[in-house]
């Protein structure tokens, strides 16, 4: 069985304009043509998409295609965009999704020696939290994710870098705060954990546990932010080592290293999808990377 690029631009257009007229407008082909688009869509599945009726619903199997449809085609596209620069003369796109911790600490010189070794290669960089980048990297938005390993990594092919560790800390400021300091789990279910993003409890369902010790989750992705909250007793957080060490407004943070799960160890590196075939941009970055960190 096989799924035609052709089908699933059809499917999508349906479920994105919300019908099959606006579809066929939208495609600028017949109406009947996106019908039989998606009637073979069903018909190969074996299954109904779309739940038919006043307002247009997708059953399950119709939404699980539909993020097929999305990811499928977005390769596609990109596929084109970067066959027709080649084309041109121009040399392919480097997609990275990095953490703010990498992109504090080393993306500048990375990203500096790159340039200088691949000049013409156009950039498309996004600092995001680390389980952004795992998502946008499954969904095809970028190509490289650089940043902390999660958990669960079996759908993706790894390269280890580098070892770190992540330390929950607390500003001198914090009502709490003399509690805290002496190791007192009970004064965090008092207070907000702050960090860069909810994570999936698919993906890190150790994570989920751990949160369950505070009174809440703050969900705040700017690093600067988080760290000024943390500063002014708002709430807590884990960072990681090397910027408690470096960075001037960490300096009067105290790490809770009495608290049994204040300190997390973690692998940071780069990853991609498993049985993805790398573009030359990718395979270069790589091994830069490789290079600066001496492996």
């Amino acid at each position: 069985m096989r799924l035609e690029n052709s089908e699933l631009r059809a499917f999508r257009a349906v479920v994105e304009e919300g019908g099959f007229k606006r579809a066929a407008e939208s495609l600028h082909i017949s109406q009947s043509a996106v019908s039989q688009a998606v009637a073979g869509l069903e018909s190969k599945l074996e299954a109904p998409l779309i739940q038919r009726g006043k307002e247009l619903r997708l059953s399950d199997v119709g939404k699980r295609l539909f993020e097929h449809a999305v990811d499928v085609l977005r390769e596609e596209q990109q596929a084109l965009e970067d066959i027709a620069h080649l084309k041109q003369g121009n040399a392919e796109t480097l997609s990275l999704g990095l953490s703010a911790s990498i992109n504090r600490f080393y993306a500048p010189r990375l990203i500096s020696a790159y340039y200088r070794d691949n000049p013409q290669t156009r950039m498309k960089i996004a600092e995001l939290p680390g389980r952004s980048i795992i998502s946008e990297v499954l969904a095809g938005n970028v190509e490289l994710g650089l940043g902390p390993f999660q958990k669960q990594m079996s759908a993706f092919t790894t390269i280890p870098l580098y070892s770190d560790s992540r330390h929950l800390v607390v500003s001198p400021r914090h009502p709490h705060y003399p509690e805290m300091v002496r190791g007192d789990e009970k004064a965090l279910n008092l207070t907000p954990l702050i960090t860069s993003a909810l994570d999936n409890p698919d993906m890190r369902p150790s994570i989920l546990r751990l949160r369950d010790q505070f009174s809440t989750v703050w969900e705040v992705n700017s690093l600067s932010l988080r760290i000024h909250m943390v500063a002014e007793g708002m709430g807590v957080t884990f960072i990681d080592h090397k910027l408690l060490e470096e960075h001037p407004a960490c300096a009067d943070l105290h790490i809770m290293d009495d608290v049994s799960f204040g300190s997390i160890a973690k692998e940071v590196g780069l990853y991609y999808r498993a049985g993805r075939h790398l573009s030359v941009s990718a395979r270069n970055f790589i091994a830069l990377c490789k290079q600066f960190w001496g492996l």
